[in-house]
C-alpha cells in the first residue's frame, strides 16, 4: 500500500469532499481517501498493483471535478505561479 496525496480543483464545499472521496474509495485496490476542499486535496491510500493513478484520475474527472496530480513540494500548482494557500 502507498499513501499519497494529489491536487484536484473545482471542490469548493464538504459536500465535494464527500463526493471525492466516495468515488476514490469505491475504487477496487483502494484502501482508504479523503479529500479537503480547502487545500484542494484528496490523499489516497491504494494497492497499486490493483489500481492506477489514471483510474484514480478518471473518477475524479468523471464526477465533475479535475484531478491535477501530484501536489508539487514546492506549495505551488503545477504550471502555475499561483500559490497553494
Amino acid at each position: 500500500m502507498i499513501r499519497q496525496k494529489y491536487l484536484v480543483e473545482g471542490m469548493t464545499c464538504s459536500g465535494c469532499e464527500r463526493t471525492v472521496s466516495k468515488v476514490v474509495g469505491n475504487i477496487e485496490g483502494v484502501s482508504s481517501s479523503k479529500a479537503e476542499f480547502s487545500s484542494s486535496t484528496v490523499t489516497v491510500e491504494y494497492d497499486p498493483s490493483k489500481v492506477t493513478i489514471d483510474k484514480i484520475k478518471e473518477a475524479v474527472n468523471r464526477v465533475g471535478y479535475k484531478f491535477v496530480g501530484e501536489r508539487p513540494t514546492n506549495g505551488q500548482r503545477e504550471g502555475s505561479d499561483e500559490a497553494i494557500s
